[in-house]
């Protein structure tokens, strides 16, 4: 490829992208890649009525190198009469505030770093100079990492970053060493990066071993076939993706922020592949939480997988549904003393004693009427526990109120929230669900508990 073609390809790219007629922001490091950019867009401005500007993020992890790098790219910058903008960023404090990499921290600095420029500058582009190898380097971090559809589609020649701003890339289907030689016969001048050769960051070792040793193997061509594999992923993610954003609304329910149901009769008859799509897409889950929600597909109602980020995925009879941990569980329980209201967590109590003759009891799970005379020392309003035995209204024997909410389909979820009201000798109601028969309300009953429970 000769610098003209590689012109060429820049201009197919700026028409492809429609960014003729409008001011760009460029990213240039000092680096060849950008440098040839910069120099290209240079050329072709005029015919395509593009104004641009310089944006330089300094990283500040080589020390007087990197000082050395904004000054040289500042230079270009005004050699070119060219508006340029520069940023220092804090890459080791926001690498520890965020738990990202250096790598993750400067990739979010600069962008954001970038998109301000865009805002400032009144443009809505941003180019950077990722080319073809770069590309292919994370084409093969991703595979390595086990990586789907999304991470193997590769470096997506657009994308927005925010407010509008549209990142593209005009020489990612040009390859290394075709920029480098444009640089020499143009005869620009460019900086070393030093950290390149730095064989710690994974990048750097893909370059220098992974893809060299590709090289050998299938060719030197084997960087532009790695791209039209990423294409070929990026057309096929993208199919998948809008499959997904029409099925969504009738398969997931969200609830808060941090909830969300997947309606498991919708789901029936998917290809497995979709629902893990489907798994990973609604929250963002992980290869590993989109695994145990598909095995709750097959698993027994109750059932619980933990996932990250301190949730926790529970089958219910009909939907599976995604919740955080409880951070603040509901107190384990509550002394009723006299008349009056009672709170737990986000649920409330009501006690209030009347003269049965003032009363007249209607059907209501919440309300709770007992006999005054079947009570027995101390009343607490509580949360049931494993093992709680009762003899329910209407029944003979007593059951475990873990059965009777079953029996009730009381959703799993909920489950551990469901408290009781209790004295000396025993459960006298289960809130929502059933009073016991000793509590039964007769003719020769003078005075009513009423007990009332809300959220």
């Amino acid at each position: 490829m000769t610098p003209d073609d590689l012109a060429s390809e820049v201009r197919s790219a700026i028409h492809r992208f429609h960014i003729t007629d409008q001011h760009v922001v460029i990213a240039v490091s000092g680096g060849v890649d950008s440098v040839v950019l910069l120099h290209t867009i240079t050329l072709l401005a005029a015919e395509n009525n593009i104004t641009l500007s310089v944006a330089h993020a300094n990283h500040a992890l080589r020390g007087a190198e990197s000082d050395d790098d904004e000054r040289f790219v500042a230079s270009i910058a005004k050699s070119h009469g060219t508006p340029f903008s520069c940023d220092r960023l804090d890459v080791t404090r926001h690498a520890r505030a965020t738990g990202l990499g250096i790598e993750g921290a400067a990739r979010e600095l600069r962008y954001a770093f970038l998109t301000k420029v865009a805002r400032d500058r009144g443009a809505n582009v941003v180019l950077t100079a990722h080319n073809m190898d770069d590309n292919a380097e994370t084409m093969l971090m991703n595979v390595a990492r086990g990586s789907g559809t999304q991470g193997l589609s590769g470096i997506p020649p657009e994308r927005e970053l925010e407010n509008g701003v549209r990142l593209i890339r005009p020489l990612l289907t040009v390859s290394r060493s075709h920029i480098k030689n444009a640089a020499e016969v143009w005869g620009l001048q460019w900086r070393e990066d030093s950290s390149n050769s730095d064989l710690h960051y994974l990048r750097n070792k893909v370059r220098a071993e992974i893809l060299p040793a590709m090289r050998t193997v299938f060719g030197p061509a084997v960087t532009a076939r790695i791209l039209r594999s990423s294409e070929l992923v990026r057309d096929a993610n993208s199919v998948l993706q809008k499959v997904i954003e029409e099925l969504l609304p009738s398969i997931v329910r969200f609830e808060t922020d941090d909830t969300c149901v997947f309606l498991i009769d919708a789901m029936h008859g998917l290809p497995r592949g979709l629902v893990r799509e489907l798994f990973r897409t609604a929250m963002n889950n992980s290869y590993a939480d989109v695994l145990r929600l598909t095995s709750l597909l097959d698993a027994e109602v109750g059932s619980r997988a933990s996932l990250s980020d301190g949730r926790s995925a529970l089958r219910e009879r009909e939907h599976i549904i995604i919740q955080a941990y409880e951070r603040n569980p509901l107190p384990s329980y509550v002394v009723i003393h006299d008349d009056g209201v009672y709170v737990a967590g986000s649920q409330t109590l009501e006690v209030q004693k009347r003269r049965s003759e003032d009363i007249h009891p209607h059907a209501d799970a919440q309300i709770a009427y007992i006999d005054l005379r079947s009570i027995r020392g101390a009343l607490l309003w509580r949360t049931w526990q494993d093992g709680d035995r009762f003899t329910p209204f209407g029944f003979d024997g007593s059951v475990l109120v873990s059965d009777l909410l079953t029996n009730l389909r009381i959703p799993h979820a909920t489950r551990r929230s469901v408290r009781v009201v209790c004295d000396d000798e025993g459960i006298l109601w289960v809130c929502g669900a059933r009073s016991a028969e000793r509590t039964r309300i007769t003719s020769t009953t003078t005075e009513i508990l009423i007990l009332r429970v809300s959220t």
